[in-house]
């Protein structure tokens, strides 16, 4: 098996920023954010008839004005910053909404791509530039494993690949203008680049719950493909990166429950009952209490990981809890959020059931919960 390249040196650096540099890039992308309009946009994303199924005119901002899109990639590539910062700003992008391929692109198939050695060096600086990349990590369950992965055959020149069979629950899949696809390559498993337009692919838009993240299928049927590893190399590659995009989820999904959180507090202070203010009910303190909590436990599970410097064993262990830990507290304080709100709770106009769909979607996004827990407990031998 051929060795893999280790991450770049910015990657494993757990605090590339100054905290006054962190904190003005957290307040630069909350402020694009509710600027373009925060949640509320995702509902103009339930038909996109005529039009892309992300915000475009917020991603442009954030990708090229700003730079986010090279977030945690090699400098070579024009990229920038590490871990750290790519948590910060999914945290940002996830109290808001945020209806970009930010996820997708510049986290899951970039990361996959900075583990994949020289010749991934051109799709990073497409990445780096704003151009959306997805990747195909997940089988027909929605997990991750090598028995899912579609089926390659040897293509006409030295590193080229055929590939035959399906794909779904493809993030931002119909809009990719790149795509990283894991791939059986003989025993092992490999990654490969495609061209989503190409010969012989077929893209279709699935229905989703959550508006502001949609999904594509993919059928392959002899479309040409360019290896990136060799020699079964591609797995770790995969893992590595999926990984990071978990750890990045979840702080997507804090940022989420800490906002669903901080708006039922608010709301709990003026909604009136009795001649009093609702959040004065013992009942309502307990109820908030223990959605407190949730909060401060995905906020560790997210923060854990940026204490020491990281390697692929301690990525894969956090990864796992704060995947398993934030999916369970969004749900359950969104749940919340809706319950508290009373009857605006339920509208169409209100955002809760925007922050609900997130949650929900979220949670079987690259496995479920039990998924996680039994990825944890085979990591710890237990």
């Amino acid at each position: 098996m051929s060795q893999l390249p280790s991450p770049p040196q910015s990657f494993l650096v757990a605090e590339a920023l100054s905290s006054q540099e962190l904190s003005a890039l957290c307040d630069t992308v909350r402020d694009v954010v509710e600027t373009a309009g925060g949640p509320a946009v995702s509902r103009g994303l339930e038909q996109h008839l005529d039009g892309p199924d992300y915000d475009a005119a917020t991603w442009k901002t954030l990708a090229q004005d700003i730079g986010l899109a090279g977030l945690g990639l090699p400098e070579e590539v024009g990229g920038a910053g590490g871990l750290l910062e790519l948590l910060a700003v999914s945290e940002q992008l996830g109290a808001g909404l945020a209806a970009v391929p930010f996820l997708s692109s510049t986290v899951l198939a970039g990361q996959i791509l900075v583990r994949c050695g020289e010749l991934a060096h051109e799709p990073l600086a497409a990445i780096a530039e704003g151009h959306i990349a997805t990747a195909i990590v997940a089988d027909a369950d929605g997990r991750f494993g090598p028995a899912g992965v579609i089926l390659a055959t040897a293509g006409k020149a030295a590193g080229d690949v055929i590939l035959d069979g399906h794909a779904y629950f493809v993030t931002d899949g119909m809009s990719a203008e790149l795509l990283v696809v894991s791939v059986r390559n003989g025993d092992g498993v490999d990654v490969a680049l495609v061209d989503p337009s190409g010969p012989g692919v077929t893209r279709t838009a699935m229905r989703v719950l959550d508006f502001s993240r949609p999904q594509a299928a993919f059928t392959f049927a002899a479309a040409p493909a360019r290896l990136l590893t060799s020699d079964g190399a591609g797995l770790a590659a995969l893992r590595g990166g999926l990984d990071v995009a978990l750890l990045a989820r979840a702080a997507e999904q804090l940022g989420g429950t800490q906002r669903a959180f901080d708006r039922t507090l608010d709301y709990v202070k003026i909604r009136r009952q009795f001649n009093r203010e609702i959040g004065s009910f013992q009942a309502i303190k307990h109820r908030l209490a223990e959605a407190l909590s949730l909060v401060e436990l995905a906020r560790s599970a997210v923060a854990r990981v940026t204490w020491s410097a990281v390697d692929d064993a301690s990525l894969a262990d956090a990864a796992a809890i704060a995947a398993a830990w934030c999916s369970e507290a969004y749900v359950a304080v969104t749940t919340e959020m809706i319950q508290l709100h009373g009857g605006i709770g339920f509208t169409w106009e209100h955002d809760a059931h925007l922050y609900f769909r997130r949650a929900r979607a979220d949670a079987v996004l690259w496995g479920d919960v039990s998924s996680h827990r039994e990825r944890l407990a085979a990591l710890r031998n237990w």
